[in-house]
C-alpha cells in the first residue's frame, strides 16, 4: 500500500511535467551513460536471440540433411523385380552406387554436431542470459533513481511556489516547514542514488567489454568448428564416391543438370496417372458416346403399349430385374364397331312386380381413415452427376435430395427432387441420410 500512495502522490507531477507547467531536473552526465546502458540491454536481447535462432538453424541444417539423403536413398532402392537395378538403369550407376554412402554421411554430420549445439548453449546462451539478469537488476535501481527524482523535482516546485507567496498564513508557515523536511530528505535520497549510478555505471561499462569479448571468441570458434565439420565430411565423401567438388559456377551446375535428365521428364507426364482426373460424370458420358450404350428406346409393342428400355447407372453391374423401365400403358383405342342396341324391358307380369318392389337403399359409405402423411425421405449426393437424357435430375456432390421414388437396389434409377426439379437419377451416386 505504500507504495501505491507514492505512485499516487506522484502522478500529478509527471503528468505536469509532460505538459511542460512542472519544472523537471535533468542530469547530463547521467543522461549519457543512461543511454549507452539502453543500447547494451538491446544488444544482449538480441544476442540472445540471434544465438537462439543460430542454434535452431544449424541444427534444422542437420536434420533436413540427414532427412534429405534418407528419401534420395528411398527413392533409389530397388523396385519391387528390379533385382539387376544398375544393369536396367546403367546412366544411374553413380548414384546408386554412392547413395547410401551418402546418407551414413549425412547421419555422421548429424550426430557429430549435437555436442556443438550443446558448447552454444552452455557457453553462450548461459553466460548472456546471466548477464541480462544482471542488466535486469540495474535497471530496477535506474527507475528508483527516477523515483526519487520526481520525488525531489516536487518537493522543490511546491517549495519555491510557497516561498515566492507574498502572504503567507499560519498554514502556509507550517506546509513550509514540512516541504523543508521533504525536500531535504528527497535530496539526500535522489543524490546518493544518482551519485552512485554514475560513479558505477562506467566501471561496469569497462567490466562488460570483458565480458563480451571471450563470448564472441567463443561463438567464433564453435561456428568454424561446425563450418570446417561440414568441409571435411563432404571432402570425404567426394573423395571416397569420385565426385569432381572443384568451384563451378551455378549456371553451369544448372546446365548440366538439364543435360542429364534427358526425357525423362515429358515420359512421366504421358503418364496416365499423372494427368489430370476427368469427373465421373464426364468419363461415363464420353464412355457412352463411343460405345453406343446409350438409352434406346424399344421398338417392341403389345397390347398395353410400348416400353422403354433405361440404361443402369455406369460404374456398376445392373440386375436383371431393374434393368428395364416400363412405361405406363397407353390408354386403349375405342372400337369403331356400332354401339350395342338399348335394353328393352319385357312385358311380363314377374318384371312388373319386381319394377313395383324396389329394394331398400344401400346404407351410406364409410368414410375412410386418414392416410398417415409419408414421411419426406432425403438422399445426399456422393459424386457429381450430370443429365444425359431428358428426365435426368442433375446435381452435385453434397446436394441433398428430395427422395421420391426408389427401389429395393441400389444399382437402379431412382426418382428425386432438387430446387423445384424432379427426375431420375442413378441410386449408386447418392447416401441415405
Amino acid at each position: 500500500m505504500k507504495g501505491i500512495g507514492k505512485a499516487l502522490a506522484r502522478t500529478p507531477f509527471a503528468v505536469t511535467s509532460k505538459i511542460g507547467m512542472s519544472k523537471k531536473s535533468v542530469d547530463p552526465e547521467f543522461e549519457e551513460y543512461h543511454r549507452h546502458f539502453s543500447a547494451l540491454e538491446k544488444a544482449t536481447e538480441k544476442l540472445i536471440k540471434d544465438t537462439k535462432a543460430f542454434s535452431e538453424a544449424v541444427s534444422s541444417l542437420f536434420e533436413a540433411g540427414a532427412g534429405y539423403s534418407t528419401h534420395v536413398s528411398i527413392v533409389f532402392q530397388p523396385i519391387a523385380g528390379e533385382y539387376d537395378l544398375i544393369g536396367k538403369h546403367p546412366d544411374a550407376e553413380h548414384t546408386i552406387r554412392n547413395v547410401g554412402k551418402y546418407q551414413t554421411a549425412m547421419e555422421e554430420m548429424r550426430s557429430l554436431i549435437g555436442p556443438e549445439l550443446e558448447l552454444i548453449n552452455s557457453r553462450i546462451l548461459g553466460p548472456a542470459k546471466e548477464f541480462q539478469s544482471v542488466l535486469k537488476t540495474i535497471r530496477k535501481t535506474i527507475t528508483k533513481r527516477e523515483h526519487k527524482l520526481t520525488d525531489f523535482d516536487r518537493f522543490n516546485n511546491s517549495l519555491t511556489k510557497l516561498r515566492d507567496k507574498r502572504e503567507k498564513s499560519l498554514s502556509d508557515e507550517k506546509n513550509l516547514f514540512k516541504l523543508e523536511q521533504d525536500f531535504e530528505i528527497a535530496t539526500n535520497e535522489y543524490e546518493y542514488i544518482n551519485n552512485a549510478l554514475k560513479q558505477d555505471l562506467p566501471r561496469f561499462m569497462q567490466l562488460t567489454t570483458q565480458f563480451v569479448d571471450p563470448l564472441f571468441n567463443s561463438l567464433f570458434y564453435m561456428q568454424l568448428n561446425i563450418y570446417y565439420l561440414i568441409l571435411e565430411k563432404m571432402n570425404s565423401f567426394a573423395d571416397e564416391a569420385k565426385y569432381d567438388i572443384s568451384n563451378v559456377p551455378g549456371a553451369q551446375i544448372a546446365q548440366e543438370y538439364e543435360e542429364k535428365r534427358t526425357d525423362a521428364w515429358s515420359v512421366i507426364e504421358e503418364l496416365n496417372i499423372v494427368k489430370r482426373i476427368i469427373s465421373v460424370s464426364r468419363l461415363v458420358q464420353a464412355n457412352r458416346s463411343q460405345q453406343g450404350l446409350g438409352r434406346t428406346p424399344s421398338t417392341a409393342t403389345n397390347s398395353s403399349g410400348a416400353s422403354n428400355f433405361r440404361s443402369p447407372p455406369p460404374g456398376r453391374t445392373p440386375s436383371a430385374s431393374s434393368y428395364t423401365k416400363a412405361a405406363p400403358p397407353s390408354p386403349s383405342v375405342p372400337s369403331m364397331s356400332a354401339p350395342p342396341p338399348p335394353y328393352t324391358p319385357g312385358g311380363g307380369s314377374v318384371v312388373a312386380a319386381a319394377a313395383a318392389k324396389r329394394a331398400p337403399p344401400p346404407p351410406p359409405p364409410l368414410k375412410p381413415k386418414p392416410k398417415p402423411t409419408p414421411q419426406v425421405q432425403y438422399v445426399v449426393a456422393l459424386y457429381d452427376f450430370m443429365a444425359q437424357a431428358e428426365g435426368d435430375l442433375s446435381f452435385s456432390a453434397g446436394d441433398r435430395i428430395e427422395l421420391v421414388e426408389k427401389t429395393q437396389s441400389a444399382e437402379d434409377w431412382w426418382t428425386g427432387r432438387l430446387n423445384g426439379q424432379q427426375g431420375v437419377f442413378p441410386g449408386n451416386y447418392v447416401q441415405e441420410t
